[in-house]
């Protein structure tokens, strides 16, 4: 009988330490801290227009370390530090991207596509061209290389 009531109690014990299965108490709170989340990245796609429209959702969710990110050399092309390239954009509160009919052209082994692009901020409107490049389909080309990625754009913040 003592046996019995010892390992009831054994196992109340491991029970009770066995906290994570738990549920919290009724009053307390519970918050697990999440992983963090993985690093967004621009698409490998070999559609322009299809980069174009992530450049333009992250401007919309006013992500400037991921929006530097797709100017070529993972952002160091944007000729800005992370915290000057988000420092020039920070003006923008609620931005609105559109994209207009671009078009590609070809030169000097590389790929160009060139589309006009609106940022409409509550009153504010900024119109201007964005220029996306990438390296031809050669041997030895790199996946930075071969990614489309913002070569140079005419708005002005």
């Amino acid at each position: 009988m003592i046996r019995s009531i010892l390992c009831a109690a054994c196992v109340l014990a491991i029970a009770a330490c066995d906290a994570p299965n738990r549920a919290p108490a009724p009053g307390a709170t519970y918050s697990p801290v999440p992983p963090p989340p993985a690093p967004a990245r621009p698409p490998s796609s070999r559609e322009p227009d299809v980069v174009l429209r992530a450049w333009g959702d992250s401007i919309e969710a006013r992500d400037w370390i991921v929006v530097r990110t797709f100017w070529g050399d993972q952002g160091a092309r944007s000729g800005l530090s992370e915290h000057d390239f988000a420092a020039q954009w920070a003006g923008l509160h609620t931005p609105r991207v559109t994209f207009g009919k671009g078009e590609t052209e070809g030169a000097a082994g590389s790929l160009y596509y060139t589309a006009p692009v609106t940022i409409t901020d509550g009153a504010r409107v900024i119109r201007g061209e964005v220029v996306l490049r990438r390296t031809n389909d050669v041997d030895g080309a790199t996946a930075e290389q071969l990614r489309w990625h913002v070569e140079s754009t005419t708005l002005k913040l």
